[in-house]
């Protein structure tokens, strides 16, 4: 049995946009990057693939997507042959990401980061993006330091190894070699669009089970629970 329960949830259930603020926040932080046809990017966790064909569809650039999970490269696969776009897909470990230094322009990752060792994962980020270029990533963020109580609580629903606050993350760019860090308001962004994006989906595989649906009853009780204590950041940062 997968000690990733949350992730194989997630698979199983092939939901497109799982992460905070979902799918009109991802299209709102991809207008925020302007980006060209020229650009190279990696898209982090890529999921179900649903950033990495809008990205190949609506900016035209170099796309590479990478995943772990064999459930998520599945929908991932599936959802670029029937879109027809070019998107390079890998399956991986973004804690010791398989492309060469300064590779990319910018990285796009979406509740991702936080699954793994942060002092592996984004030392690997700076080192595949070229100097100058940009890393976009929202991810599970306290509002204050955690009791051992309270944070194992979480970590077990989530099987993560911390549950950082916004001072974790900041020390953990900083840590890496990152020159700027931004936090951008996920409200704003999503304002700035003149058309009302698209609601996350779901592609129900074969393997759905009780488990998978008491995985997400414990994600929802978990989250009502602590609604005044777990958030969410937007963090742009540049090397």
């Amino acid at each position: 049995m997968s000690d990733k329960k949350y992730l194989d949830f997630l698979a199983k259930f092939g939901i497109s946009s799982a992460h905070p603020g979902g799918f009109p926040l991802t299209k709102a932080m991809l207008e925020n990057a302007g980006l060209s046809k020229d650009n190279h990017v990696l898209d982090v966790g890529c999921g179900t693939g649903e950033t990495s064909v809008y990205l190949a569809k609506t900016y035209g650039c170099k796309v590479t997507a990478i995943d772990l999970h064999p459930g998520m490269i599945a929908h991932a696969k599936k959802r670029i042959h029937d879109n027809g776009v070019l998107v390079e897909l890998v399956q991986g470990d973004i804690q010791c990401l398989p492309f060469e230094d300064d590779t990319f322009d910018v990285l796009f990752t979406e509740s991702v980061t936080v699954f793994t060792d942060l002092r592996k994962t984004i030392p690997e980020y700076a080192r595949v993006l070229k100097s100058g270029g940009r890393l976009y990533d929202v991810e599970m963020t306290a509002n204050r330091k955690l009791s051992s109580i309270e944070e194992e609580e979480i970590k077990q629903v989530y099987q993560i190894p911390r549950v950082p606050t916004e001072q974790d993350w900041v020390m953990g760019f900083k840590a890496a070699g990152f020159q700027k860090i931004e936090l951008l308001s996920a409200q704003a962004l999503i304002s700035q669009q003149t058309v009302i994006p698209d609601a996350s989906q779901f592609d129900f595989s074969q393997s759905v089970d009780i488990e998978a649906f008491n995985t997400w009853l414990s994600h929802i009780q978990i989250m009502d629970k602590f609604r005044d204590v777990l958030s969410y950041r937007v963090y742009k940062v540049t090397l």
